[in-house]
């Protein structure tokens, strides 16, 4: 199954100037692709590559050579589901499907550990994932599935960040109302 996983490295940077000129780096000196460079709140620049194992660490190590004091955070992330690393990227499911399962918590690292857990414990998709932007430092996902697959996949997804002192929130909601759902959708906004 390893056409079914990649592996993204993930870096915070405390300025946006020096976000933009690492990643350009980045992507010159590395073999990845960029998944997501985006600002975030207040003032700080998020760059997410993927490739093979070994260019998303050359990609890591050029990051936080490059941006010195300005890196916030960078971390590898190996082995990930496919449909997290499409997610971050803004490509997700259309139709929720029964229920929904929202999770939350203050560490991107975790979260994206997190949704890979989701999916690969349970049926369920992605609606929404959302990284500390528009959210201050908050990073959130919504997964859809019947019920049961829902909480089989928050439960996981809990329990793991849990473990590691990061979950701030999660709900599940069966069969919520129209009017949420109607709102859902166009939450997939760049803000």
């Amino acid at each position: 199954m390893a056409e079914d996983k990649g592996n993204i490295a993930v870096v915070e940077f405390k300025s946006v100037a020096r976000g933009l000129i690492v990643t350009d780096a980045m992507l010159k000196e590395a073999n990845i692709g960029l998944v997501l460079g985006t600002t975030l709140c207040p003032g700080k620049y998020l760059t997410i590559v993927e490739g093979d194992i070994a260019a998303v660490q050359k990609a890591q190590d050029i990051a936080d050579r490059l941006g010195g004091r300005q890196v916030f955070s960078s971390f590898v992330v190996s082995g990930i589901n496919f449909e997290v690393i499409n997610a971050i990227s803004g490509n997700t499911v259309k139709l929720l499907k029964g229920s929904i399962g929202i999770i939350e918590s203050i560490q991107m690292a975790n979260l994206i550990n997190a949704a890979d857990i989701s999916l690969d414990s349970a049926e369920v998709e992605i609606v929404e994932i959302r990284l500390g932007k528009g959210c201050g430092v908050n990073s959130f996902y919504i997964i859809t599935g019947d019920l049961a697959s829902v909480n089989e996949a928050c439960r996981n997804a809990v329990s793991f960040l849990s473990e590691r002192g990061s979950l701030l929130a999660f709900r599940v909601i069966a069969n919520p109302d129209r009017d949420l759902l109607r709102w859902l959708e166009p939450s997939m906004c760049t803000c």
